[in-house]
């Protein structure tokens, strides 16, 4: 266990000096400091909230304040040929229980913590039509929708999560091109009996444009996924997976739709009731905006800028990705958002999701949803405050597995921007 951990920072040591041996050589490269373009961007973001039923519980629900103070900062730095952009958030958690606790119950404070989120992107093109790139995620927290976008886990255990993904993109000709991805990912739960995670990913995308407004993406990956429990011995799977997405994009609105196959491959440990699973997996989605996206051919890993009025609905089906055989469930999952801004000052929106989760090796379906509904106000176009009010459910079929929870929060933000790029919104990390 200790020799898988020290491994686990060696590797993260020898990555960090990866990047910034790869970044050096970019610009260094390029040979066009005069031409780069610096971005120095602090942020911040203040948040205080109140849940009904703070652990998730069937019976003894617990009223709970929460109070979020994250300041961050974006660097980043771009020439002709190459940009990188470093992320970084710190997260300061504060908990204070609403009522007096009973005898034995333990302090929400006892949790409070400070996470960290940190993103790194990094693009070079040495030469016209082909790019490398280095992208690493690092997040300290305990929210398990971190981990497994399809996590519906109600644990509190603290742990980190670190994806480092390497690329290579290849544009044969104006409608053809080519990408090569691998990502390892680590989760270390800290001081837990939880299971820690590694997995390793290989991905390969075929891009066909037949136009600027349609995009073919046959999409190939596989990986294994190594759960090393502190219980019992180590288990793993390895899934294949092959999708075919299409998109189509017009002015005011763009239509995203994928079909697919994975197979998933336990690892044998000596047990008659595991065996391999399969799933159709398939996603079907439209997005609209106004004012409109720029129109342009879409490459491998390119965002387009959210619009300041947009709806979006989605409907997908896969497995979820963290844990062996018996946590292993198809995932049918509902998604839903629309906002605009009122009179360029009053942002309002509502968006959620429903999902079920059936279990490959029992009887268990849980049905989830989360709704919620926001306004703000544009104090200025860099700072904001906003009310936001929601409630979870789920419902399960195993005793003590349901839960009814109501929030509220108040939060305010500086550098505020109503077209920021996806991959780094709100919206774009609440629906990745």
């Amino acid at each position: 266990m200790q020799l898988m951990k020290n491994k686990k920072i060696l590797f993260s040591v020898t990555m960090c000096f990866f990047a910034v041996t790869i970044v050096a050589l970019m610009f260094a490269a390029d040979n066009a400091v005069a031409e780069t373009k610096f971005t120095v961007k602090p942020y911040f973001s203040a948040v205080g909230r109140l849940d009904s039923n703070f652990y998730k519980e069937e019976d003894n629900e617990r009223e709970v304040y929460t109070y979020l103070l994250a300041p961050g900062i974006q660097l980043g730095a771009e020439t002709p040929k190459s940009n990188v952009n470093l992320y970084y958030t710190l997260e300061a958690y504060f908990y204070e229980d609403k009522d007096d606790l009973l005898p034995g119950e333990r302090k929400a404070d006892d949790e409070d913590y400070v996470g960290h989120l940190a993103l790194f992107k990094a693009q070079w093109s040495p030469v016209e039509r082909f790019t490398l790139g280095l992208k690493d995620d690092f997040y300290l927290t305990r929210h398990p929708i971190d981990a497994d976008r399809f996590s519906e886990s109600v644990e509190r255990e603290k742990y980190w999560v670190n994806r480092f993904t390497p690329l290579i993109f290849y544009e044969f000709k104006y409608r053809f091109s080519v990408g090569l991805r691998y990502r390892r990912t680590d989760i270390e739960f800290e001081d837990s009996d939880e299971a820690d995670f590694l997995e390793h990913r290989g991905i390969i995308n075929l891009l066909y444009n037949p136009s600027r407004t349609l995009t073919l993406d046959l999409d190939y990956q596989r990986w294994t996924n190594e759960e090393d429990s502190k219980a019992l011995e180590s288990r793993e799977y390895t899934s294949d997976q092959i999708q075919l997405v299409a998109e189509k994009r017009y002015k005011y609105f763009a239509f995203e739709g994928g079909v697919g196959y994975q197979n998933r491959d336990f690892e044998d440990i000596g047990d008659p009731d595991v065996e391999d699973a399969d799933v159709i997996n398939w996603k079907f989605a439209v997005t609209g905006q106004n004012p409109p996206p720029q129109e342009q051919r879409r490459l491998l890993g390119r965002q387009f800028l959210r619009a300041k009025s947009h709806v979006y609905a989605a409907v997908e089906r896969n497995f979820n990705n963290l844990g062996y055989f018996f946590d292993t469930f198809k995932a049918y999952r509902y998604t839903a958002s629309v906002g605009h801004v009122f009179l360029e000052k009053i942002r309002a929106g509502v968006r959620g999701f429903y999902q079920t989760s059936d279990y490959i090796a029992s009887d268990r379906e849980d049905d989830i949803f989360d709704l919620s509904g926001t306004i703000g106000y544009l104090i200025t176009k860099k700072m904001e405050i906003s009310f936001t009010a929601g409630r979870q459910e789920r419902d399960s079929n195993l005793d003590g597995q349901s839960y009814e929870n109501d929030y509220l929060f108040l939060k305010f933000d500086f550098n505020y921007d109503i077209g920021s790029r996806g991959d780094f919104s709100e919206e774009g990390s609440y629906y990745r």
